[in-house]
């Protein structure tokens, strides 16, 4: 929701797994006492699901959340495509990073956010995690989470 400009309160920083905020621990922390969700531990992911608290919560900020809709949508639909830590760090790490390289260049190529990745996680300088990454810049383009300028080269530039 932060990436589609929702002002969430997270901010986001550069961190050795994936982007990192601070204040998402609290969060949790928040929803959990709040009884909005519950954490269950799937292996290496931890997995929220939603609360008793969900459905009176939901009512009462049905005019914000109605608001929000298609940003929610479109987050839902993100989330539902990670499959694990893994992927979530590496989809995060992409959308991340676009924002970095265009506030600094107003604009971004992907090759060029392929190389800021590579330069802040330096352990994926290897070609079955850079042809994993160049996918993921590809689907979150598909996908409309990022718009960057398009080279044909790309895949093959990458090797």
């Amino acid at each position: 929701m932060t990436e589609l400009g929702t002002e969430t309160g997270f901010k986001f920083q550069q961190g050795s797994y994936g982007p990192f905020s601070d204040n998402i621990k609290d969060a949790l922390n928040y929803f959990s006492n709040s009884n909005l969700i519950q954490e269950e531990q799937l292996g290496r992911m931890m997995a929220l699901k939603v609360d008793v608290a969900y459905d009176s919560y939901l009512e009462k900020y049905s005019t914000i959340i109605e608001k929000r809709k298609k940003s929610i949508v479109k987050t839902v639909d993100l989330f539902s495509r990670i499959k694990s830590t893994d992927q979530a760090e590496e989809v995060t790490t992409v959308l991340f990073a676009s924002r970095r390289v265009k506030e600094k260049k107003g604009t971004a190529t992907e090759q060029e956010l392929f190389d800021y990745i590579l330069d802040w996680k330096k352990s994926w300088n290897k070609e079955d995690k850079k042809e994993s990454v160049s996918s993921t810049i590809r689907n979150l383009e598909i996908l409309d989470w990022l718009r960057l300028s398009y080279n044909d080269n790309f895949s093959q530039q990458i090797n």
